[in-house]
């Protein structure tokens, strides 16, 4: 594999208003204006310096964090930092995640002149729910209140999050949640099992694992009852009507190189992943982080069984771009054992995933590492 120049940049804000019970992800749990000065200047300094590695953009996502977390002048600044260092094809695709609690109008005025997408953090319509995971609000009445204000500034493509699997939650809650979600002019849904991640509040709460049968009764509804709206599944756990797939993540999992920017941000040059180091006063104060340099298989397996999380798996000649290894004849027994489990299938010119290869993608995805 060779390094190869990026059309891709990911940019992560660590600020949020506090920090949700189930959040894994690192962020700064207080908006804090001097920090917020330091991030952009240091993120201006690395704009420029590896702005090189890139061509003009495919796609930007701006997430974290909570990217609406920012104040309008910080948000500005961010766009005009991002807009000056880096180029754009036409019809870039330009994301932000968004808190609709911190949504104002103001805000909504500002992404509507540089972005193109918004994905929404939702979690649940349901106040009780809501509680249970530590969502910071339960005024589900702000979600409308943002659908508008994205919308009246131009905004089309806009995208909510959804949570399921949450203790005490039924299969007809999980339906009633998806039905609701759709009664928004929405036109993507990413839908997450519950999951209880190391170092969260819900960890140290000691909830019991999640229900694995019901779980995977409530995704299959969500692929039912989305599909059933023109909304399929188009990767595990995301659904989209067509043509709104979020293109950087596809682009990320079909193996393409990526930027990352900010504390706990990746980056991947086609060979080798880096990670920004995840702490806001460690990153900048310049530490250094160390790439994770492993061999050409390793890497090859790792970026194959990521291109068969989604639905469209590989087309054979486009994984044969990024490989210089035979990597059909390299995993002929794999293949061979998870067609005959139904786990994958093949024709002439593509490999993908079944139902039950995405819906148990974790022992599809151990065979290659």
């Amino acid at each position: 594999m060779n390094t190869r120049l990026c059309r891709n940049v990911y940019v992560h804000v660590p600020f949020c208003n506090g920090k949700c019970a189930y959040c894994a992800f690192y962020s700064e749990p207080e908006v804090n204006p001097a920090s917020v000065t330091q991030w952009l200047d240091r993120l201006e300094d690395d704009a420029a310096r590896k702005a090189a590695r890139t061509l003009p953009l495919d796609t930007l996502y701006i997430g974290g964090g909570t990217p609406t977390a920012l104040s309008r002048a910080a948000l500005e600044r961010l766009f005009r930092i991002l807009e000056h260092r880096f180029s754009f094809l036409p019809g870039a695709e330009i994301s932000i995640e968004c808190n609709p609690e911190s949504l104002t109008a103001e805000k909504a005025e500002i992404l509507g002149r540089h972005v193109n997408r918004v994905s929404m953090g939702v979690q649940s319509f349901r106040p009780d729910f809501r509680e249970k995971i530590g969502r910071r609000s339960s005024d589900v009445h702000a979600v409308e209140t943002a659908l508008q204000l994205l919308r009246a500034n131009g905004i089309e493509n806009i995208g909510f999050d959804l949570i399921y699997a949450i203790p005490g939650e039924t299969l007809a809650d999980w339906k009633q949640e998806l039905n609701t979600a759709l009664s928004y002019p929405i036109r993507h849904l990413s839908a997450y099992s519950l999951s209880i991640e190391e170092g969260t509040e819900l960890a140290a709460r000691g909830l019991p694992p999640e229900d694995n049968e019901l779980s995977f009764a409530m995704w299959e509804a969500a692929q039912k009852i989305l599909s059933a709206h023109g909304m399929p599944r188009y990767e595990i756990s995301n659904y989209a009507s067509m043509p709104y797939e979020c293109r950087h993540n596809q682009n990320v999992w079909h193996a393409e190189p990526y930027l990352g920017l900010g504390p706990a941000a990746c980056s991947f040059d086609g060979a080798v992943r880096f990670t920004e180091i995840p702490s806001l006063s460690r990153w900048l104060a310049g530490e250094a982080t160390e790439p994770d340099v492993i061999s050409e298989e390793k890497r090859l397996g790792e970026m194959f069984i990521m291109g068969l999380r989604t639905v469209r798996g590989w087309k054979k000649s486009e994984f044969s771009r990024v490989s210089r290894l035979p990597w059909r004849e390299m995993w002929s027994t794999i293949i061979g054992k998870q067609q005959k489990d139904g786990l994958l299938q093949e024709t002439p010119e593509r490999i993908f995933p079944t139902e039950k290869g995405l819906a148990f993608w974790n022992d599809l995805a151990e065979a290659y590492l």
